[in-house]
């Protein structure tokens, strides 16, 4: 990895916690039992694999809203579902192990951080808040940037924390498990990109160029590998 390198942008689903374990299959279920309930054809173990085949190439509640369609389920049953994977009480979470080691070596070496996460912003927000994150990323500095893509996809968000770092993108290291999402969108804006291989995009492979990482890991502490 080049030595330029002096900013990093993580993600925080599946990069810095166990996401897909932790809460993903969970919810998937709190949304199944309620579509399965408007179809007495589908059973909740069903809807669960749609699911998660669908969130291979949609973001997740655009699964649950596909799912909804190809079943004729009613629209409102489809809300429910959505209101109960979108949860805002999210359960006891951790960090992966060596999350904590790593963010404060990276800042002994001074290395500027941000963290760009996208979902519902209260949702997300309470996540780094039972994370422990707190201390490395806030809104108050703002190097917590809270990406609704619901609204727009990760670039934006990107470029706002590139700015927040006043870092140019060629110095700034991109680190996340989506290669349709904050791998393509750094790899457009000229960051390198490390995915780290975990969550529903963990076996995909890259479709296009902007999708192919600069490097892949499986574990977080090999970021520092990467680094002088």
């Amino acid at each position: 990895m080049t030595k330029k390198i002096k900013g990093i942008i993580f993600d925080l689903d599946d990069t810095l916690f166990d996401c897909m374990g932790q809460l993903t299959q969970p919810a998937r279920r709190r949304a199944a039992r309620i579509l399965a309930s408007a179809r007495p054809g589908l059973s909740v173990e069903t809807a669960c694999r749609q699911q998660e085949l669908l969130a291979q190439t949609h973001e997740s509640s655009e699964a649950i809203r596909v799912l909804g369609v190809q079943r004729d389920i009613p629209p409102h049953i489809v809300k429910r579902a959505l209101d109960a994977y979108n949860s805002l009480k999210v359960e006891a979470i951790a960090p992966f192990p060596d999350v904590p080691d790593i963010l404060a070596t990276l800042t002994q070496r001074d290395y500027e951080l941000a963290l760009v996460t996208a979902g519902y912003p209260d949702r997300q927000r309470e996540k780094v808040h039972l994370l422990g994150l707190g201390d490395y990323f806030s809104e108050t500095d703002n190097t917590l940037i809270l990406c609704d893509t619901r609204k727009t996809d990760k670039g934006p968000c990107l470029v706002q924390a590139a700015k927040v770092l006043a870092l140019p993108h060629a110095q700034i290291l991109c680190v996340g498990d989506k290669l349709t999402d904050e791998i393509a969108a750094a790899n457009t804006l000229g960051m390198t990109t490390v995915r780290m291989r975990h969550g529903r995009q963990k076996h995909r492979v890259p479709q296009t160029p902007t999708e192919q990482p600069d490097c892949e890991i499986d574990r977080i502490a090999q970021v520092l590998s990467l680094l002088p």
